[in-house]
């Protein structure tokens, strides 16, 4: 190889190193992403409780966002852990007693008792909230709008 070609590699090496070091990875950053989007399935899930009686059709309760993060919860506090831990075991043994009905076509889910599944809705809204708050300074994360930048070396 020529000279001119061995610097044209190392160049391009270099720029795929720094761009590889310059990317955002995560970690402590994902943190409020993560809060934001189990907040997102416990607020859906509240306005369910909320008005469960009163839905002609049974509507089974969120809990996509728990399944992609809940082995990412590790920086909470242990009392948030099993909160959230218990809200979605319950969220899953409600939607099998609401699919059960859907099933026999019978209306048996409207006997679900919601009382401490409200209850605890409310506490671990407000337990993330505050965590929201002490972390960010606010309880929703603001709109990301991608930039031209942030497209090619990541968002900082």
């Amino acid at each position: 190889m020529q000279p001119g070609n061995w610097i044209l590699i190392a160049i391009i090496a270099i720029l795929l190193i720094l761009f590889t070091l310059m990317r955002r990875r995560g970690g402590a950053t994902k943190y409020p992403e993560v809060v934001q989007s189990l907040l997102f399935d416990i607020k859906i899930n509240q306005a369910l409780a909320a008005n469960f009686l009163i839905i002609a059709k049974p509507r089974w309760f969120e809990n996509a966002n728990w399944m992609l993060n809940k082995d990412k919860i590790n920086f909470l506090g242990e009392s948030a852990k099993e909160m959230l831990r218990e809200i979605f075991a319950m969220v899953e043994d409600y939607n099998k007693q609401i699919k059960a009905a859907k099933k026999a076509k019978s209306d048996s889910y409207k006997s679900i008792d919601l009382t401490r599944f409200k209850e605890l809705l409310d506490k671990c809204r407000q337990e993330l909230e505050d965590w929201m708050i002490q972390t960010t300074g606010q309880k929703d994360l603001p709109p990301k709008y991608p930039t031209l930048m942030g497209t090619f070396f990541g968002e900082r």
